[in-house]
């Protein structure tokens, strides 16, 4: 997409959405499918203060809504959203949005009413953000691999200078995934080691392989069980803090009642439905003493630096955001790549936000 193309588009009408495909370094593999290529949607708007625009990422295994959904969504509320918008003096986090948006829609649409009431402003990120984020934004390392492979994935992360890596287990063999961990340990004494086990385990098997960790000093475990309401059982057994990610979404009631035995919340803009809803979890983890991870939902660079941008404002001294699934991608919508913005094992946030031509033309796709 050029932008002589995007000019005849808006020529036709004043707002858009265009797909965008990203090449992957791994084909991602979730429960529905497995592709090559990260798809989603670029919402913009020629509004009276420039182009602003949102990202659209539902991811397929993760998000219940599809693609298609959401376009059908975005075709039948932004027109309506837009108007609210020039016509209302409430801030892009106090904005009434339409009921029947799904999160990810929501994501887009919040990113791109922030975007829109930014420039309006004519503010640098700093002086419209309140409160004021720091610009510096520790991240966390991802490890994915196999046993064979891991050592690799190690080196990248010290290069990288992460001081926090995530593992994922429970796709092996516990035996395999207690060494897993202990090479990690073995090779990289000093690094915090957080586990997600995206309910995997059955309770015994929980047991078993905490058990078996208990001397690698884990930050914590995320989603270890199959069933969430065994947790406290589980918390009474083992040592290690516990963690939740899946449970927040699929089943708040059940949250509030095992609370007690919770460290942290593992947050996803994307999925809980936006900034809105991810700051009542953000406060209600601070009023429990629970710590608020942030992460992504595996949204382009674009989404990516929005999630840090927000976690550097709403959570003091922010734990180390889990963003490091931008290094799965070999092509970025944001231009430079989120990766590329990366020192030291934290991301360096721009002092102002990406205006839209600054965006990765190449990977936007003529509309459907």
């Amino acid at each position: 997409m050029n932008r002589s193309a995007l000019a005849a588009l808006l020529a036709e009408n004043s707002w858009h959405f265009l797909p965008y495909h990203l090449p992957l370094r791994n084909k991602l593999t979730t429960k529905q499918e497995s592709d090559s290529l990260r798809k989603g949607l670029l919402l913009f708007w020629q509004s009276e203060v420039g182009i602003v625009y949102g990202e659209i990422a539902p991811l397929p295994g993760l998000h219940s809504e599809s693609l298609d959904e959401a376009k059908f969504l975005v075709q039948n509320h932004f027109p309506n959203f837009i108007k609210e918008l020039e016509s209302s003096n409430d801030s892009w986090l106090e904005l009434n949005y339409p009921k029947a948006l799904v999160p990810s829609v929501k994501f887009g649409f919040e990113m791109l009413a922030f975007h829109y009431q930014l420039l309006q402003q004519e503010y640098s990120l700093a002086q419209f953000l309140n409160p004021e984020p720091s610009f510096s934004v520790s991240l966390n390392g991802l490890l994915d691999g196999s046993l064979y492979g891991l050592e690799s994935e190690i080196q990248r992360c010290k290069i990288a200078g992460y001081k926090t890596v995530k593992m994922k287990v429970g796709r092996s063999e516990l035996k395999e995934d207690i060494q897993r961990v202990r090479l990690v340990r073995r090779k990289w004494n000093d690094v915090e080691i957080r586990l997600d086990a995206n309910q995997a385990w059955t309770l015994k098997e929980a047991k078993e392989i905490l058990s078996a960790l208990a001397d690698c000093h884990l930050a914590y475990c995320e989603e270890p069980l199959q069933n969430p309401q065994e947790l406290p059982q589980l918390k009474k057994f083992c040592e290690v803090n516990l963690a939740l990610d899946e449970t927040l979404w699929k089943d708040p009631e059940l949250v509030k009642s095992i609370q007690n035995n919770i460290h942290a919340y593992i947050l996803k803009p994307g999925i809980l439905g936006g900034w809105q809803e991810t700051l009542k979890w953000i406060n209600s983890a601070k009023s429990t003493g629970i710590l608020p991870v942030l992460s992504s939902s595996f949204e382009s660079g674009i989404g990516h630096l929005w999630i840090a941008l927000l976690a550097s404002c709403y959570v003091s001294k922010a734990p180390a955001v889990g963003l490091d699934t931008a290094f799965w991608f070999e092509n970025d919508l944001l231009n430079p790549s989120f990766t590329s913005r990366t020192q030291n094992g934290r991301l360096i946030l721009p002092p102002k936000w990406p205006e839209f031509f600054d965006l990765n033309m190449k990977v936007l796709q003529a509309p459907d």
